[in-house]
């Protein structure tokens, strides 16, 4: 395959944007869920964290951020992963990526307009 041919496949799929998302979820996941639970299910029970506190966090900029990302990548990577397992067990469902992909797209533009809604 000539370099050419590598550029215009790469140009003609779908896939790079789609591995940026998915990687970027897998990463989210590794290192910031750890964090979050450490947060809201050992530190929130205890008393150690403030309700109120985690709730005035969420209406800055940064927290919605943090929602943004905690929220968003780790969808698109858990949507990726299940298009590409069902394909491995040969379940073939018709226009897995329009419906995967699409949900995943739905998803984040929802949760962007309930973020800003804060």
């Amino acid at each position: 395959m000539s370099k050419q041919d590598v550029i215009n496949k790469a140009v003609k799929s779908n896939e790079p944007p789609v591995w940026l998302l998915f990687s970027a979820g897998g990463s989210v996941s590794a290192f910031f869920f750890p964090v979050v639970i450490l947060v809201l299910g050992v530190l929130l029970p205890f008393g150690i964290v403030d309700v109120e506190t985690l709730i005035s966090f969420a209406h800055t900029f940064i927290g919605k951020l943090a929602i943004l990302v905690l929220t968003i990548f780790p969808m698109w990577a858990g949507m990726h992963r299940i298009h590409h397992g069902l394909h491995d067990l040969k379940v073939h469902v018709p226009a897995g990526g329009f419906i995967f992909y699409g949900l995943s797209t739905l998803y984040t533009f929802v949760v962007l307009y309930l973020t800003f809604g804060l």
